[in-house]
């Protein structure tokens, strides 16, 4: 990895396998803020994984991850004026001593910090990743939890207005790294919280719907809550607020392994909806079968007749040919949670891998080598070889592991033991040594970690690999 020698990156330790609490059991129906008189002490608190790697040291100022607990975040559209304000309240803390920095995509209008106005500054990451990030002026050390209140206003284009309403989409891409920061504050993808989202929309002629992976309530006319439980990070939140007209909506039960799973698939025409309606008990039944049972309360699918997507927590924004591909990130991705842009690849390649239907390799370590993961800890990016490279050594894994069944059975473990929780690639590793009592060093060296460039190792054309590209503008504005 290249260091810019402006910045220093201070790697205080590497955590081991941090989990959250009871994270292995399906959660609520819904759920609240976290009460902050029921937290355990620090000493038995979750660690969310790497934040140790992420302190930045500029001019010998020390600048800490700012590790989330929960967050109210109120966003108020104003269709007139044409304007969305945000006003979000953390509680977090920080792991190691430094300014508390986050990332937020949107110009601040005032923060406090324990009731005090505090200044906000902008840092770069020091590895070249190009991500700027936001950072309080007042040092804080471990051990408090402090609350911070941000006033900020959302640029123009990432909602849209017309007809007396707003038309609001969470339209994230893991290949180009764009997550909730575009809309409200959050610290890595890695950091894992609680929200409650307010959305208001004053004086709106116009009737709106909201689908969600959250428990939505309508709270007046206009006004919704929606409630997300506090294993979902930045990459989790689903929510399409709109006055569409013309949308088909679908709602379906699926009977799964432990729990009555509610479905629920829209899109712009009949023909779409029925179709991924007709698809997902089959698919359903495949993954449950395979990986166990469904580990979210719903799924929710806004089919597109494009080629972009993008999965979400128990959601999708996606084209029909793809609902397979993204159904299987409800397991690995949205689930098992990849702490970074350099853990990524693991469901990507998982997901490919069934999509050649989970062929197996005829030789082991003949490929040449490729970097699925040697990346700076500021990476937020999936590689884009993940699909081609990665499938290819999870058909490597699995004829390693063909004397105990293969890789598949391997992977419903791992699922088993990771679901709803924060996984990076050390993590991976250690857990598959450990199931099958086999050295894999030669494999994340020569596969994984190695120093080969990434550049030339997108799919090709004609690959079957079903995460499309990211969605573009055009297309986005016409999904909201």
């Amino acid at each position: 990895m290249k260091k810019n020698i402006l910045f220093l990156v201070v790697v205080l330790f590497l955590f081991g396998c941090g989990k959250k609490d009871g994270s292995s059991s399906s959660p609520a129906t819904s759920y609240g803020p976290i009460n902050l008189e029921d937290l355990p002490e620090l000493a038995e608190e979750y660690t969310p994984l790497g934040l140790s790697d992420k302190v930045i040291v500029i001019n010998d100022i020390g600048h800490a991850p700012m590790d989330l607990i929960s967050q109210e975040l109120t966003l108020t559209f104003d269709p007139s004026a044409q304007t969305v304000k945000g006003k979000s309240v953390i509680k977090f803390k920080v792991k190691k001593t430094g300014r508390p920095y986050f990332e937020l995509q949107a110009p601040l209008t005032t923060a406090q910090l324990d009731s005090a106005t505090v200044s906000v500054t902008t840092i770069k990451d020091p590895e070249g990743q190009n991500q700027s990030y936001r950072s309080l002026s007042k040092e804080l050390t471990p051990g408090a939890i402090h609350q911070v209140e941000f006033i900020y206003q959302l640029p123009s284009g990432r909602v849209s207005f017309a007809n007396g309403g707003v038309k609001f989409l969470t339209d994230m891409t893991d290949l180009n790294g764009k997550f909730f920061e575009y809309w409200g504050p959050v610290g890595f993808e890695e950091d894992t919280f609680s929200l409650n989202l307010n959305l208001k929309v004053e004086d709106s002629t116009s009737t709106h719907k909201i689908f969600t992976n959250g428990t939505a309530t309508a709270t007046g006319s206009n006004t919704w809550q929606v409630v997300f439980p506090n294993y979902f990070s930045k990459s989790s939140f689903y929510v399409h607020l709109t006055n569409l007209t013309g949308l088909t909506i679908k709602k379906l039960v699926y009977k799964g392994l432990d729990k009555e799973i509610p479905i629920e698939v829209y899109g712009s025409t009949s023909t779409l909806v029925a179709s991924a309606v007709s698809q997902l008990p089959k698919l359903f039944a495949e993954l449950e079968g395979d990986y166990g049972a469904y580990p979210h309360e719903k799924f929710v699918a806004y089919m597109n007749d494009r080629s972009g997507g993008m999965e979400y927590v128990g959601a999708t924004i996606t084209a029909l040919g793809s609902l397979d591909h993204e159904l299987l990130h409800s397991w690995f991705a949205r689930s098992v949670i990849p702490a970074d842009g350099r853990s990524g690849w693991i469901d990507e390649a998982m997901a490919s891998w069934r999509d050649y239907g989970y062929a197996k390799a005829s030789t082991l370590l003949q490929r040449n080598q490729t970097n699925l993961a040697n990346y700076s800890p500021f990476r937020k990016s999936t590689p884009s070889n993940s699909y081609v490279d990665g499938r290819a050594l999870m058909s490597e894994l699995d004829l390693k592991f063909s004397s105990i069944g293969g890789l598949k059975p391997v992977m419903k473990a791992f699922f088993e033991t990771y679901k709803n929780r924060v996984v990076n690639n050390e993590e991976f590793w250690s857990y598959l040594e450990e199931k099958t009592n086999l050295n894999l060093k030669a494999f994340n060296d020569r596969y994984v970690m190695s120093e080969a460039e990434e550049d030339g190792q997108i799919p090709p054309e004609g690959d079957l690999s079903k995460h499309p590209d990211p969605l573009t503008r055009e297309e986005i504005l016409d999904l909201r």
